[in-house]
């Protein structure tokens, strides 16, 4: 919905009451006579107050309706993209994949987008079940299959020692609603229990944060396993890449942040592994208040099938391409939507369902993600096509992982780094909604 839509409205009903409130104060001044420097403000005050709380129950009809009617457009399309999914033919090369761009309508720019698709492996997540992971297989959560002379990463202290303020800006309107304010003005039971439970959850958050703490366990790739669907150029044919990375301080991308997470390559064979045990740190019910998903995320088995994907619809608008029009960013944007209805298992609705990933191009959520890597890792966003891919993973929250706002963790690596399997070079970036 587009907020611009209520700027209007919402400016001529804030004026609006303005005015009432100001006719209200001079007409009590005409029938009472003055009522002093301090008391006429503060009326003022209270009755533009009252009026301007009202604003929720006059606008949420209208975003209702709007809402009502994003819907249906959604729908809509859905349905038309269910319809032409049948229609939309496979492919395995370009020269496949430039056939079925021209089937949308994208004509002469096929080739050109054809000749931007890259091979992948998407993770198609199943179900979760704790006993259904052998040794070494690739997964989400769960115990890692480490060597048994490698110990469970931990991350170092994030602040040492944390300076913050004992209590902290009690959350009053999450905790107590929208009468917060009343409850901190009279010091009510409910707000001292509310300020009880933020000073504690703060002092628990300066328990965690200020000393080394386990990372916790997200992914574990078996490099042989995808291999067998797909060789991707760049990557190891054998080994496991095993990746660590703290859920609750997550890794915006900046150099400090890599502290946070921890890649591990290991070529040890599967029957040389062992499955390690959860820290005992997680076991502690003061982190469980901080995390309450907790710290070991769930089991999720992950197949891989072989893609060979263009940049997703996103990238169109990035496209400065002369010619390029709104009427094929749209086909563009049916080629997508038919494509995520043909394959819900591995792309979900729209490209939301968790897309899990190795190699090809990152599925960004903000900037292009190899760019953002370049820049954090100091080799100038213009240096982006010189940094791949590694594995892209995808919020889950029956697993217990959450990246912000549904969003997405991107390991990358130089492409020769990568080619040299120093996989201790990685990049990681999180972005989300």
């Amino acid at each position: 919905m587009r907020l611009s839509f209520f700027i209007a409205p919402l400016f001529m009903y804030v004026v609006g009451c303005l005015a009432v409130a100001f006719a209200a104060v001079l007409a009590l001044e005409l029938v009472i006579g003055d009522m002093g420097s301090l008391i006429g403000p503060l009326v003022f005050a209270a009755i533009l107050l009252a009026l301007v709380s009202q604003a929720r129950r006059v606008f949420n009809p209208l975003m209702l309706r709007m809402h009502a009617k994003e819907h249906a457009r959604n729908v809509q399309l859905i349905a038309e993209a269910r319809q032409s999914a049948a229609q939309l033919p496979a492919w395995s090369s370009r020269s496949e994949l430039e056939a079925a761009l021209r089937h949308v309508g994208l004509g002469e720019w096929a080739p050109r987008l054809a000749e931007l698709a890259r091979h992948c492996i998407l993770l198609v997540p199943g179900s979760i079940d704790e006993g259904a992971a052998p040794i070494g297989a690739s997964r989400l959560g769960g115990q890692p299959d480490m060597p048994p002379d490698l110990n469970w990463p931990l991350r170092p202290p994030v602040m040492a020692p944390w300076e913050g303020p004992q209590a902290g800006p009690v959350p009053g309107r999450i905790t107590l609603g929208g009468r917060h304010w009343l409850h901190r003005l009279l010091r009510t039971r409910q707000w001292k229990q509310a300020v009880q439970r933020w000073e504690r959850s703060r002092q628990i958050e300066r328990d965690v944060r200020n000393r080394e703490w386990p990372l916790s366990f997200v992914a574990q790739i078996d490099f042989a396993e995808l291999h067998a669907v797909c060789a991707l150029d760049g990557f190891p044919p054998t080994g496991r890449l095993l990746f660590f990375c703290d859920p609750f301080d997550w890794p915006w991308g900046e150099e400090a942040d890599q502290a946070r997470v921890r890649v591990i390559f290991t070529e040890v064979p599967s029957d040389h592994l062992q499955r390690k045990a959860f820290p005992r740190e997680f076991d502690d019910p003061r982190a469980r208040e901080l995390m309450p998903r907790g710290y070991a995320l769930k089991t999720r088995v992950l197949r891989p099938t072989a893609w060979l994907l263009p940049p997703a619809s996103s990238f169109a608008g990035r496209l400065h391409w002369p010619g390029w029009t709104d009427a094929l960013s749209d086909a563009y944007e049916q080629f997508w939507l038919a494509l995520y209805a043909r394959h819900p298992e591995a792309l979900g609705l729209n490209g939301e369902a968790g897309i899990h990933q190795v190699g090809g191009i990152a599925w960004s959520i903000q900037e292009p993600v190899e760019a953002a890597c370049a820049k954090f890792a100091g080799d100038g966003p213009e240096f982006a096509d010189n940094w791949q891919l590694v594995l892209q993973i995808d919020s889950d929250v029956e697993v217990g992982i959450e990246w912000g706002d549904a969003g997405r963790l991107y390991l990358c690596a130089r492409k020769e780094e990568l080619a040299a399997g120093r996989f201790d070079r990685c990049w990681t970036v999180m972005q989300c909604y």
